[in-house]
């Protein structure tokens, strides 16, 4: 490459610790650890250290040569939905009043995107006109579902549209899955959090919104989890007539979203960046938990070229979010 590209890391978290403290309890990640008895370890507070250390979040980032990080609560751990709307307002609140602190710290190095209290969509349009109107917060995430509530319900269609004409990108980030079955070997975060990405996804494409949203913008994290790389099965019941609603194949659809890289195998990227425009992909750690050389994996690649590379690095992340470099 001729020039070196800004980087920008897309998938990065924040904590905010009295919304931890109000909601940890009632995250799949808190239930699964109480009834275990406390056997399943709390969050180590090497992590948590640095999603709330600013000194520590600029080190990460200079030693991973991230230019600037894309920040969001951490969805997974401080999720807002199981909580009465009024109360997940006031919380969502000082998310998102902490996140434009720290982006105000180092506004040259951090990009901030708010959350909502998406159990009421109501409350939720409210607080993201708060955020990105006032805050002047560069997005939104929510979570895979919203308590038993699919994306693609009715009851969140207003709030859909309102992201659309307000031009918010959304992120969609797993809170987890319930189920027990995924309770050992890990499966919650490799099984489990993929797996709620592909019901988000097939909610958001056969409930209606992205033909009811067309300019919405949404990105995906985690590589979009399974869909993106088994989408022939959806292709193949859309070409049976099972599922007559859609105006096109499932894999056209799968072309509307955004998504990140962390996928860990380089193979998996690559054929990712075959599978949807190269343009959608954008670089992501999953700071702190995830990817520690995210730069460098993508760089890995012998397949993808040097101008998708650094679109990659940074450029198409710039463009979902809608800001220049």
């Amino acid at each position: 490459m001729s020039k070196k590209p800004v980087v920008i890391d897309f998938h990065a978290h924040s904590m905010t610790q009295e919304v931890f403290d109000a909601t940890y309890d009632l995250s799949v990640l808190g239930q699964i650890r109480a009834q275990a008895g406390g056997a399943v370890r709390p969050l180590p507070e090497k992590l948590l250290q640095r999603m709330i250390n600013l000194d520590l979040r600029l080190a990460d980032m200079d030693a991973m040569g991230v230019d600037i990080q894309v920040v969001s609560p951490n969805i997974l751990h401080q999720c807002t939905y199981a909580v009465d709307p009024a109360e997940g307002l006031r919380l969502e609140r000082l998310n998102n009043d902490y996140m434009a602190e720290m982006v105000a710290k180092a506004p040259d190095r951090l990009i901030g995107i708010a959350s909502v209290p998406l159990q009421d969509a109501d409350l939720a349009i409210k607080e993201l006109e708060r955020a990105v109107l006032d805050l002047k917060l560069k997005g939104v995430v929510v979570a895979s579902r919203v308590n038993e509530m699919e994306l693609g319900d009715p009851a969140l269609r207003p709030f859909w549209k309102r992201a659309e004409a307000l031009q918010v990108p959304v992120f969609v980030h797993p809170a987890g899955n319930p189920d027990p079955r995924l309770r050992r070997h890990s499966l919650l975060i490799s099984l489990g959090q993929p797996l709620e990405e592909a019901y988000a996804q097939t909610s958001l494409i056969y409930d209606g919104v992205l033909d009811d949203c067309p300019n919405l913008k949404i990105a995906f994290a985690h590589g979009g989890g399974f869909i993106p790389y088994y989408a022939g099965r959806f292709d193949w019941i859309y070409r049976r007539g099972s599922t007559p609603q859609l105006k096109h194949d499932f894999s056209t659809y799968l072309k509307s979203f955004y998504y990140e890289t962390v996928l860990f195998n380089i193979d998996v990227l690559e054929f990712l960046a075959t599978k949807v425009d190269s343009s959608k992909i954008m670089l992501g750690s999953d700071f702190p938990f995830g990817e520690t050389h995210p730069v460098e994996f993508v760089m890995s690649s012998r397949v993808l070229s040097d101008e998708v590379k650094a679109d990659i690095l940074g450029a198409n992340a710039a463009k979902f979010l809608g800001v220049s470099l």
